[in-house]
């Protein structure tokens, strides 16, 4: 219980970290984001660069199996942040892998969250429209 509540904790300081994150100049945010990777998640290069299906795997064998799901998703909300502000060729890249792992977090969560339904349905939306445009 006391794992629990401490993970529920850390949550909670990801989304307010992240939150604090993309109020700052877009010049400042790398650094701060590398460093939320490095807090939460794992190393931001190696990370950033594995392809979603490596993602989970990774996960799998670092993350006990009480948080991996919620890690997963705390990796998917720093890609969609940093696809957020980057441009294309990177931000669709970014913005794809987070639709992935939201959409794989979204089957394995046993919580159902309207906030990870509405990323999903955005990014959805974003990817459809550049492959529209392409």
């Amino acid at each position: 219980m006391i794992r629990q509540d401490y993970f529920i904790r850390l949550i909670e300081e990801f989304a307010a970290a992240l939150a604090t994150m993309m109020k700052k100049k877009e010049d400042e945010r790398d650094d701060s984001l590398k460093d939320l990777y490095r807090q939460y998640v794992g190393d931001y290069t190696l990370l950033r660069n594995m392809s979603v299906d490596e993602l989970i795997a990774y996960a799998a064998n670092e993350w006990d199996d009480k948080e991996r799901t919620d890690r997963l998703e705390m990796a998917a909300e720093l890609l969609y942040a940093e696809g957020s502000y980057k441009v294309n060729p990177l931000r669709n890249m970014l913005l794809e892998k987070a639709y992935l792992l939201f959409a794989y977090v979204d089957e394995k969560q046993s919580v159902y969250s309207i906030e990870r339904k509405t990323k999903i349905a955005r990014l959805h939306s974003i990817l459809h429209e550049q492959a529209n445009q392409s």
